[in-house]
């Protein structure tokens, strides 16, 4: 089903242990260790973002059932204006729930 409204956003785009090749989006520094769709909707929310979680594999990793976000911001932003916002708020969670 193609989406029309909102971005689609896959756990692969911060995983630090994948290249920029096999689907990583943000830098090492943004990156994240084992990212999820229960922390990535966490932190959209965070944000006050609207978010719809789906059952899904990304295609280049069919074999991965990671899942995905639908992500509708409150402002107009570009995809990867919205990857990078939420890689951050991400890193954030993480600081916050080693300290």
């Amino acid at each position: 089903m193609i989406r029309r409204n909102g971005f689609v956003i896959w756990p692969i785009y911060f995983d630090r242990a994948l290249s920029w090749g096999k689907g990583r989006r943000v830098p090492l520094r943004l990156s994240s260790r084992s990212p999820t769709v229960e922390k990535l909707s966490r932190a959209a929310r965070m944000l006050g973002w609207q978010v719809e979680v789906e059952a899904a594999a990304h295609p280049r990793m069919g074999w991965r059932k990671t899942g995905r976000l639908i992500v509708k911001p409150d402002k107009p932003l570009s995809k990867q204006a919205v990857i990078k916002t939420l890689a951050k708020e991400l890193l954030e969670q993480e600081k916050r729930t080693i300290k």
